[in-house]
């Protein structure tokens, strides 16, 4: 699934607010999202646009839905605000690899901001996480809930 320039989509959803089995890329557009999770996909990739997502679990969730790519979330660019709810919640997750290339995220996060299994590194962007500016990617922490900047094992 790509979603190119353009659009506005307001999107609420009892589950995944955008599910894709492979690829869910987006260029641009303004997205409004409320759902469970809100944006699903083996491999996520945003480029642009301006994201708005409230989630009752997780904001972003790359896990293995297909083997036909890496599982991943990429951020290149555009605005995300993302806004999960406690407990067993995240962000950002991904049952792989976490970039942050550029963008503004910033993150309401009570439980964990960033979860992910193997690498997570930012390497531009503004990244803000309840109200903290952060440039490097918190650290995995295990055996149990993470604090509101870390990661949960």
């Amino acid at each position: 699934m790509s979603i190119s320039p353009g659009g506005d989509f307001t999107i609420k959803a009892a589950k995944q607010g955008i599910q894709a089995t492979t690829i869910c890329e987006i260029d641009g557009g303004t997205f409004n999202i409320t759902a469970m999770e809100g944006i699903e996909a083996t491999d996520i990739e945003i480029n642009g646009g301006n994201i708005t997502i409230s989630a009752s679990d997780d904001g972003m969730n790359a896990s293995a839905k297909s083997t036909a790519e890496t599982v991943q979330i990429v951020i290149n660019d555009g605005t995300l605000n993302i806004t999960v709810g406690s407990g067993d919640t995240d962000a950002i997750d991904a049952n792989g690899s976490i970039t942050v290339n550029g963008g503004t995220i910033n993150l309401t996060a009570p439980t964990s901001s960033f979860d992910y299994d193997t690498t997570g590194v930012i390497n531009g962007g503004t990244v803000t996480v309840n109200g903290q500016q952060i440039t490097t990617m918190p650290t995995q922490m295990m055996g149990g809930a993470g604090g509101g900047m870390g990661r949960k094992g």
